[in-house]
């Protein structure tokens, strides 16, 4: 097994071959995984072979494409039950659902990218659905923003400064310096705002929550349409601090 330094290549190949899978949410061929990796077909027969040997992934007996195994959302689970903070935040999220009756998240930091580990949305009406495990970017999204705000200030700025910050709409702030100097007045309100930055049509609310230690790695979110009114989005702001708040307590209290 090649190795460098402390890394398994092998293992990074298999982790790359895995998110084939998570980005194209769908069973995929041999040769589909070998035009998308551009890697020797006995390289990811190998790969495969043995993540089916694991039950990480399953083959159709069909088709004989792969898909992801029953093993990993074993996994998942487990990570889920260790973290603690999606379990406390769920109820809050759903009491924010039923106060303003739009979807509510909880995101985390992970990389220089938030992934979305809790989802609630409505049951009735229009709903903007986001799926558990989708990955945001940090600078144009509310929640993205109201962590970098509370991070220390060298690791915001390694954050922001990591990559080019993307423009995903006309209103994205691609500017590294104006969002760096935007985050000290975010920090101070409490919560953070994105107005068509990522989506256009749809806006959105954060506040942070912070852990025993006082550090800030999770943000629960509101997101709703643009034409919102100014008084329900209001609203939504006062659930989003007040669930925010109530969650930070409880970490506090129970480290």
């Amino acid at each position: 097994m090649e190795t460098r330094g402390r890394r398994v290549h092998a293992i990074e190949k298999a982790i790359v071959l895995l998110d084939c899978f998570w980005q194209e949410r769908r069973p995929l061929s041999l040769r589909e995984l070998e035009a998308r990796t551009g890697w020797a077909k006995s390289t990811i027969h190998g790969l495969l072979a043995s993540m089916l040997d694991s039950g990480v992934l399953e083959q159709n007996s069909g088709d004989g494409k792969y898909r992801l195994g029953y093993h990993l959302f074993e996994l998942g689970s487990a990570v889920n039950q260790s973290w603690g903070v999606p379990e406390l935040c769920a109820p809050y999220l759903q009491r924010i659902v039923d106060e303003v009756g739009e979807s509510a998240y909880l995101a985390r930091l992970s990389g220089d990218e938030l992934i979305l580990t809790v989802c609630e949305e409505p049951h009735v009406g229009f709903r903007i659905v986001s799926e558990v495990g989708t990955r945001l970017p940090l600078h144009c999204t509310s929640q993205g923003k109201v962590i970098l705000a509370n991070l220390p200030g060298y690791t915001a700025e390694r954050l922001v400064h990591k990559q080019p910050l993307a423009a995903f709409t006309e209103h994205t702030l691609t500017s590294t310096e104006r969002l760096l100097s935007s985050l000290e007045a975010i920090r101070q309100a409490g919560y953070a705002e994105e107005h068509e930055e990522y989506k256009l049509g749809l806006k959105s609310i954060a506040a942070p929550i912070f852990d025993a230690a006082g550090e800030c790695r999770y943000a629960i979110g509101v997101i709703c349409m643009a034409a919102q009114s100014v008084e329900r989005f209001n609203d939504m702001k006062r659930a989003v601090l007040t669930a925010a708040a109530a969650v930070t307590l409880n970490l506090q209290k129970h480290p």
